[in-house]
């Protein structure tokens, strides 16, 4: 707390732990209204976005004196670009869900906002028709590159860390078993 009586705590486990959060599991954000600032933020620190087309997206905090400090402007200058995360943290502006999605944050867009969760359902679905060592295997390379940008320290850690592990697993042999047979694989739970 500051002079002033204002909590000034950004520690883990804010805005529900996403901006520190590692897990193996994928994170989709299903939004339908307003989505400002921590919020906001939450939703940049997702693995993916579904959205309703009427649903908006601001970064207010400037027009307070504050900035938004959990993760999302590094992450969002990674997805939108500098100019576009520049444009939305010091204006403070409302973008469309539209612009969104053109801009790359928003991965699919819904037009009934009240069809939002069941969108963001079904892409969990599609997701869980995979090896779960796939998924997680794959979540962990696409994380690595996005928080560090090195592809050479990504393709390292990828090669001599994770895929060994994904090489040695159960649903390694099914996938490629139940190609071969032509049949749909049967996942078990994954080790990984």
């Amino acid at each position: 707390m500051n002079a002033n009586g204002v909590v000034n705590d950004m520690s883990a486990p804010g805005l529900a732990g996403l901006p520190r959060r590692d897990g193996k599991k994928p994170i989709i954000a299903a939004v339908n209204g307003i989505t400002m600032g921590g919020g906001f933020e939450m939703v940049a620190n997702c693995d993916m976005v579904v959205a309703s087309t009427s649903a908006m997206f601001a970064l207010p905090e400037a027009k307070r004196g504050i900035v938004p400090v959990a993760g999302c402007l590094p992450r969002l200058t990674r997805t939108l670009g500098l100019q576009r995360c520049t444009d939305l943290a010091l204006t403070g502006r409302s973008v469309d869900a539209r612009t969104m999605y053109e801009w790359g944050l928003v991965t699919r867009l819904v037009d009934a906002p009240a069809d939002v969760v069941d969108a963001a359902v079904k892409v969990a679905d599609e997701m869980c028709s995979n090896s779960p060592d796939s998924l997680i295997v794959g979540r962990k390379g696409i994380r690595l590159s996005w928080e560090s940008g090195n592809v050479e320290e990504t393709v390292s850690t990828l090669a001599d860390q994770w895929y060994p592990r994904l090489f040695e697993g159960a649903n390694f042999v099914e996938g490629i078993r139940a190609f071969a047979e032509k049949r749909s694989p049967k996942w078990v739970n994954s080790r990984l």
